[in-house]
């Protein structure tokens, strides 16, 4: 058996060195006959166009995973797997998954072996974690890139089996031209999830091959295989629990200021916990092991015990320390026989006496250091503070929100701060780019529309966000970039606290808090007729003005640490301290792009550190010239010129995918690129969507 594994930023293939010589067969019955594809590319061709499909008795878990790719724009196009994951952050699942895979893995390769098919094991994210098989369809699999970390969910690569199985919970078979990309046409896959004790799904079993492979028994073999890595979820998550537990009962055993014995019923201690050694062991030899007797007066609870319906604790005298308080009660099994003693031992404590006196003007009250909702507002100073407490304030009504800052300073940080903090914390909180949206979408996305309601809807017709923000937090970001002709339909939504879907006649009413958010002047807009004055009045009910971080002074460098922290974590590299020069730089920077723009220099820097130290010289270009410090030598800025021109075209492709919330088409558009130039962009600069 061989394994594609992640090299680097490509893969490789080898023999695995593990594989055992035996094994016991997997139990699967070989009752299935292979099945053809439902549809041909014909068929396909016509659903992808837009085009009335012909096929019929097609499965309709099948058209609505087609239906989930078109709405998620996914390209049809032939490509490979572009999204991919560090191992490194994958190792949570690798690690559960080399305890419970056992010989699972290798008795489902005897069925499948010459048979041109391969094995692959997925995390609930539809990211690859394990592929293996002949060596021969390995190497077709690594020209699609499927691989260790490759996202295999149907929003990266369409209809699939590992990503409509994790969609639907359900076991799935996807063959030929029912993929909806056109690069996997030439596969069938087969896949089932893997349930958790809990029934939430933790990963994915899939066979794959191509379509001249046999893959009569694959839905037998992978419904087997799943449900023997669910046994062994089981007893592993039963195996870490009783240890949790028996941590969690040594951990309370000997934190509790009590001191707490056992008897056996010779009267011998078999366990004591620290607080007991410390009240009563002065010889400084070990309680274990000694009579009860040495220490305490048992009689009156000898005499009691022999009433079997005793149950209350008895109090009895301490032999070695008079002052201390001691409880003996007795443990009885389900079926009422005498187990064990357990002891109880106490200082005897005087009641302590508080007087309530007038609050003087020395005596400050302390301020807690969190507000509940925005505990991760990392902040120190005066500006941000009070602009969490005004939010908090804010969160407990029902009014409506203002949110005004300048782009990266936060706005939607305190947006889920404020769900959080208030009384709908519990229900759903929905968020909107009102900028991401075209003039003839706002209202279907809104508002949601009917069956029929325009060419191209939905069978059944979808539900708009302030329907399903009911009960809850609605948050319009860059609300100043919504049409002008579609404020009226806003503003009238929020007056009268219902909707009317597109293609409907009847106003459905929803209760919902209404957040909104802008980096621009809205009273400006005003006044230039490019936002309506009503609107405007309806929605500055409550502004909250998040400060930019030029204005937070030591904010910069509590938030430049934790991101570094953060970033080296993720990473799987040491993070370093920040030198003094280093930081001073950044405390100097005006900051335009406020913690966004923070975090990337700051990822730009984790990229280049080769020692303890965060020194200047790792991080960008333009900190330090806009600091007045020399970045490079004149004489070698000719030199460097390139490295600066391809610094800016990343942080340039960074900033466009942020503003389009990483929708490709719309951020190769404004690039003026193809969609395979910006993925091949991406990749040279190691950028995520």
């Amino acid at each position: 058996m061989h394994l594609l594994l992640r090299d680097g930023n490509g893969f490789e293939i080898r023999r695995d060195p593990h594989e055992p010589e035996e094994r016991a067969p997997l139990p699967v019955p070989r009752s299935h006959k292979q099945r053809d594809a439902q549809v041909d590319y014909s068929n396909w061709k016509q659903f992808v166009e837009g085009k009335r499909m012909k096929a019929r008795n097609v499965d309709q878990s099948l058209l609505d995973s087609w239906r989930r790719c078109k709405d998620m724009a996914v390209d049809p196009a032939p490509r490979s797997c572009w999204d991919f994951l560090p191992m490194t952050q994958l190792e949570q699942f690798t690690v559960t998954l080399e305890k419970i895979c056992g010989e699972i893995e290798s008795t489902a390769y005897d069925l499948i072996k010459g048979k041109g098919l391969l094995m692959t094991i997925a995390n609930a994210d539809a990211r690859v974690a394990r592929t293996c098989g002949d060596l021969s369809v390995l190497r077709e699999a690594d020209r699609l890139n499927f691989g260790p970390g490759a996202n295999w969910s149907e929003s990266c690569v369409g209809t699939n089996a590992i990503g409509t199985a994790l969609a639907t919970g359900r076991p799935m078979q996807v063959f030929g031209a029912e993929h909806f990309c056109e690069s996997h046409h030439r596969w069938n896959c087969t896949a089932a999830p893997i349930l958790d004790p809990r029934g939430n799904v933790w990963g994915c079993f899939d066979i794959s091959g191509p379509i001249s492979a046999d893959h009569s028994e694959a839905m037998d073999l992978v419904l087997h295989a799943a449900r023997a890595l669910e046994q062994n979820l089981s007893r592993l998550y039963c195996s870490e629990l009783e240890g949790q537990m028996a941590s969690l009962f040594s951990s309370m055993f000997n934190s509790v200021m009590t001191g707490v014995l056992f008897l056996n019923k010779s009267g011998r201690i078999t366990s004591a916990n620290n607080t007991a050694e410390l009240l009563l062991n002065r010889s400084g030899d070990a309680l274990r092991g000694r009579k009860a007797e040495d220490f305490f007066d048992m009689a009156p609870y000898l005499a009691k015990a022999k009433n079997a319906s005793l149950c209350e604790p008895v109090i009895v005298k301490c032999l070695v320390n008079s002052s201390l308080y001691i409880r003996v009660m007795p443990t009885f099994s389900a079926s009422g026989a005498w187990l064990d003693t357990i002891v109880t031992v106490s200082e005897t404590q005087r009641a302590r006496q508080f007087t309530a006196g007038p609050r003087t003007a020395s005596r400050k009250q302390a301020e807690p250091e969190e507000v509940a909702g925005f505990e991760h507002v990392l902040h120190e100073g005066t500006a941000m503070r009070q602009a969490i407490r005004r939010a908090a304030n804010a969160a407990r009504t029902p009014s409506t929100v203002l949110l005004t800052g300048e782009s990266g300073t936060g706005k939607e940080l305190f947006a889920k701060g404020i769900h959080q903090a208030g009384p709908r914390a519990k229900q759903p909180f929905v968020a909107v780019n009102c900028g991401a949206f075209t003039e003839e979408l706002v209202q279907s996305e809104l508002f949601g529309y009917r069956e029929g309601a325009f060419t191209g809807a939905a069978k059944r017709g979808r539900v708009g966000k302030f329907q399903k923000a009911d009960k809850g937090v609605l948050f319009l970001d860059e609300i100043s970039e919504m049409p002008l002709s579609q404020q009226v339909n806003l503003l009238r939504a929020l007056e009268e606290r219902a909707v009317v879907p597109v293609g409907g006649t009847s106003p459905l009413p929803v209760d919902v808090k209404i957040l909104a958010a802008t980096n621009k002047n809205l009273r400006d807009l005003v006044d230039r007729g490019l936002f309506r004055e009503d609107l405007y009045y309806r929605l500055n009910v409550v502004t909250i003005a998040i400060p930019p971080l030029r204005e937070r002074g030591n904010d910069i460098s509590l938030l430049a640490e934790h991101h570094l922290n953060r970033l080296c974590d993720a990473f799987g590299i040491p993070c370093p301290a920040i030198s003094p020069e280093a930081g001073e730089l950044l405390k100097a920077h005006d900051w335009p792009g406020n913690v966004r723009e923070l975090v990337n220099c700051l990822e730009y820097a984790a990229n280049n550190l080769s020692g303890d130290l965060l020194l200047p010289e790792h991080l960008p270009h333009y900190i330090q010239e806009k600091a007045g410090g020399r970045a490079i030598g004149s004489g070698d800025r000719s030199r460097d010129k390139g490295f600066l021109l391809k610094h800016r075209e990343a942080n340039a492709i960074r900033e466009a995918l942020d503003f389009h919330q990483g929708n490709i088409s719309k951020t190769a558009k404004a690039l003026g690129i193809g969609r395979n130039t910006l993925y091949a962009k991406m990749d040279r600069y190691g950028i995520q969507a």
